[in-house]
């Protein structure tokens, strides 16, 4: 059988019959592997656990009259703008002692004459005075978002909606 062809054609294909062999040695290899996984382990920074972040939250102080403040509370009271429906129609009502607006158009103009900028030092409010829109639930969303509009047209930055009945 030592003269079969196929199974010469097949060792030979094999390269396990004469000339060189080709052999590898993976022990280096597996040497150089070990270096880099120790470098890479030995360099690299570890971050603190996301479970051992403590987070701080704020806590009442206490004012020199004994009454506790909320670190939380807005110091400032918000300019609330309520909506409400009234005979098929939308009405507008501002607090904090300002004109009482028609429409969308003179609330932009009254919050506007209201802005302290530059070229109105007699305004009563800053730019980022917090600003409430309270919509009852039967105004039109139109209605709220023309109110809002009305809002960052004249210039206010710190709106939010929420309040009305």
């Amino acid at each position: 059988m030592r003269g079969d062809p196929q199974r010469a054609h097949r060792r030979q294909a094999r390269g396990l019959e004469g000339g060189a062999r080709l052999s590898l040695a993976i022990t280096p290899m597996i040497d150089v592997v070990f270096l880099l996984l120790l470098y890479f382990v030995l360099t690299s920074g570890f971050a603190d656990g996301e479970l051992l972040l403590r987070a701080q939250a704020a806590r009442p102080q206490i004012e020199a009259g004994g009454d506790a403040v909320d670190a939380l509370e807005l110091e400032e009271e918000p300019i609330v703008i309520t909506l409400a429906r009234v005979r098929g129609a939308t009405t507008l009502r501002i607090s904090a002692g300002l004109a009482q607006p028609a429409d969308e158009q003179s609330l932009e103009r009254v919050l506007r004459d209201a802005l302290l900028a530059p070229d109105r030092p007699s305004g009563q409010f800053a730019a980022d005075h917090p600003v409430r829109i309270a919509p009852s639930a039967d105004v039109p969303w139109e209605d709220v978002v023309s109110a809002f509009r009305a809002v960052t047209g004249a210039g206010f930055r710190s709106i939010a909606f929420g309040g009305g009945s």
